[in-house]
C-alpha cells in the first residue's frame, strides 16, 4: 500500500493484523502487506484494510505550531501496488525504484547515472538483465545501456548504469525540455520483463554566488515567484491533482520561475507540474517556529528529510532542500537563561545533523534555512552559519513600520555575511479583496497598499544582484485557524484568493 500523505500518525491493519506505522503528515510512505493477505482456491478472497489516523498534538512530531491549519486524515491518494517476485526495491522510504543523477552536464554533453536496487523474494538466485533507455521528447531512443546482474534468493542487489547524451537539450524555465528514462528488469535467459520504472529527466546545471546571485546553465537568472500552501476553500488539504497543477500554472502565467514549496513536502503533482512548466523549486520539511529537545523529535526530523529527498530526488525542478522555518521565532525559556542557551545549542546541533544528512543524501543540491528578520539572533546563535543559503522572511512595512527597512536589511546582511548566498524567502502584506482606498496605508488590508508594498520590494530585489531570488508570501490565501482579522481564519497575503481568483 502506497500512501501519498496521511496527517499525522497512521497505523495500517490488514485483516486485523498490524502491518505498519508511519509518523509525519506530509511525506509519502509504503507498507508491505503481502504476508497478511488471504487467498482462496480461485485467487484472492475478500481482505480488509483499516487505517487508524491520529492528528492530536504531539511534541515529538513537527510541526509544533505554525501560521497555517493542521488538517488531519487521509487527504492524498492511496495506491495498491502489485509487483512480480523480482522487482525494483519498494521499501526505500517510499522512494521510486530508480535514482537519476546528472553529475556532469554542460552544453556539449550530459553524463547520466541511473542507480537503484533490486529485490528478489524468491528462494533461488536469479540471473537478470538490467537495461536503461533514454528517449527524447518525441519518444525516440537516444541512448541504450544494459548489464547483467545476479540477485541472491531472498536478497537484494544494487546496480548503476552510466550513459551519455551528446549536445543535450537543456532544461530551463524558458524551455522546460524533458527527456524520459525507462529502466527494466528482465530474466537474463528468457528475456521476460519482470519490472519497469520510468521517470522524466531534465538536464541542467546551476550554482549560487554570494555576490552575483543564481546561475542556471551558466547564465544569471533572478529567481522570482511565490510560496505555496496546499489548501483550498471547503476542501481543506484534500485537493485533486488538477488543482495542485492549476496553482503552478497560475504561478507560471503570472511570470514566476521559482516556487518555495512551504512549509512541508506537498503532493507529488506539484513538483511534476514544476518539471513540466519550468518552475524551479525549493523543498522543505515542517520544522516551524520551535523544536522539542527530545531524541524522538530529532529522529522524526531526520526521517522526514530523508523521505523528502529520496521521494523527490529525480525532479529537475528542485534546486534546494530546506528545513527549520523561522525556528527562533518562539524560543523556549527565559531570555538569557542557561536553559535558553542550551535550547539554542540543541537547535544548532539538530540543524547541523539535518544539513549533514542532506549533503550525504544529495550533494548536488543546496541547503537552506528560512529565518525571520532578527539578524542578530540567527547570527549570534550560529544558526545562520549552518546552511549553504540563508533565506530571510522580511515584512518591513507590514509587521514593522517603514518600507525602507527592507533594503536596509538586505544591504546590512550582504555587508555582514558577504560570502553567504541569500534568498528573500517571504515578503507580503494582507489584502482583503473587498477593501480599497484612495489613501492606502499599512494595516488597512486594501489591495492598493498591497500593490505599493510589492512594487517597493520587487524594485529593491531586482536592483541587487546578490539577492539570488525572492518568493512572495503567498501564492494563495490559505487557512490559518488562529487568525481573527478581516477574513477570519484566513491569511490573506495571497496573490490569489483561496478559490484562486486573482
Amino acid at each position: 500500500l502506497y500512501f501519498e500523505g496521511v496527517n499525522q500518525v497512521a497505523e495500517v491493519f490488514v485483516n486485523s493484523q498490524p502491518a505498519g506505522k508511519h509518523t509525519g503528515g506530509y511525506t509519502a510512505f509504503s507498507i508491505p502487506i503481502g504476508r497478511y493477505l488471504k487467498f482462496g482456491a480461485g485467487g484472492m478472497t475478500a481482505n480488509e484494510v483499516s487505517v487508524k489516523v491520529d492528528n492530536s498534538a504531539n511534541p515529538d512530531i513537527p510541526p509544533l505550531s505554525a501560521d497555517f491549519s493542521f488538517f488531519g486524515g487521509i487527504y492524498r491518494d492511496v495506491y495498491l501496488v502489485a509487483a512480480s517476485p523480482v522487482h525494483f526495491n519498494m521499501d526505500n522510504f517510499a522512494a521510486p525504484g530508480i535514482r537519476i543523477k546528472t553529475p556532469d552536464v554542460n552544453n556539449d554533453k550530459a553524463g547520466i547515472l541511473v542507480e537503484g536496487s533490486i529485490s528478489n523474494t524468491l528462494n533461488k538466485t536469479n540471473g537478470l538483465k538490467i537495461s536503461c533507455d533514454i528517449t527524447d521528447a518525441r519518444g525516440a531512443i537516444i541512448s541504450h545501456s544494459e548489464k547483467k546482474l545476479n540477485v541472491p534468493g531472498m536478497g537484494q542487489a544494487a546496480f548503476s548504469i552510466s550513459q551519455t547524451v551528446k549536445a543535450p537539450h537543456l532544461w530551463s524555465p524558458a524551455d522546460p525540455y524533458l527527456y524520459h528514462v525507462v529502466a527494466r528488469i528482465a530474466d537474463a535467459h528468457t528475456g521476460e520483463v519482470l519490472d519497469e520504472q520510468d521517470s522524466e529527466l531534465g538536464l541542467r546545471w546551476f550554482s549560487f554566488d554570494a555576490d552575483k546571485g543564481f546561475f542556471l546553465n551558466g547564465k544569471p537568472l533572478k529567481l522570482i515567484g511565490a510560496n505555496r500552501h496546499q489548501d483550498f476553500r471547503e476542501m481543506a488539504n484534500a485537493l485533486p491533482n488538477a488543482l495542485h497543477e492549476r496553482d503552478m500554472e497560475l504561478l507560471k502565467n503570472m511570470g514566476g520561475n521559482f516556487s518555495r514549496i512551504a512549509h512541508y513536502p506537498q503532493d507529488s503533482a506539484v513538483l511534476q507540474a514544476c518539471d513540466r512548466l519550468g518552475i524551479l523549486a525549493s523543498g522543505e520539511i515542517p520544522i516551524v517556529n520551535e523544536i522539542t529537545e527530545s531524541k524522538a523529535f530529532s529522529n522524526n526530523c531526520l526521517t522526514m528529510q530523508t523521505e523528502m529527498i529520496r521521494q523527490n530526488f529525480n525532479h529537475p525542478s528542485v534546486i534546494i532542500w530546506a528545513y527549520m522555518n523561522e525556528v527562533l521565532l518562539h524560543p523556549h525559556f527565559q531570555k538569557g537563561s542557561q536553559q535558553q542557551k542550551d535550547y539554542f545549542a540543541h537547535l544548532v546541533t539538530l540543524a547541523k545533523s539535518i544539513d549533514s544528512l542532506t549533503h550525504a543524501e544529495d550533494p548536488s543540491r543546496y541547503t537552506m534555512i528560512p529565518c525571520h528578520g532578527d539578524f542578530n539572533l540567527y547570527t549570534s546563535t550560529g544558526l545562520a552559519d549552518v546552511p549553504q543559503i540563508v533565506g530571510w522572511n522580511l515584512y518591513s512595512g507590514w509587521y514593522s513600520a517603514g518600507l525602507e527597512g527592507f533594503e536596509k536589511f538586505l544591504d546590512h546582511y550582504h555587508q555582514a555575511m558577504p560570502h553567504k548566498p541569500m534568498i528573500v524567502t517571504e515578503f507580503g502584506a494582507d489584502a482583503d479583496f473587498h477593501s480599497h482606498s484612495l489613501q492606502p496605508e499599512r494595516f488597512d488590508k486594501t489591495v492598493e497598499y498591497e500593490v505599493i508594498y510589492h512594487r517597493h520590494y520587487i524594485k529593491q530585489i531586482m536592483d541587487r544582484p546578490f539577492v539570488a531570488g525572492a518568493t512572495v508570501w503567498n501564492l494563495v490565501d490559505f487557512n490559518s485557524e488562529f487568525r481573527s482579522e478581516s477574513t477570519p481564519h484566513v491569511n490573506t497575503k495571497g496573490l490569489v484568493t483561496d478559490t484562486r481568483q486573482p
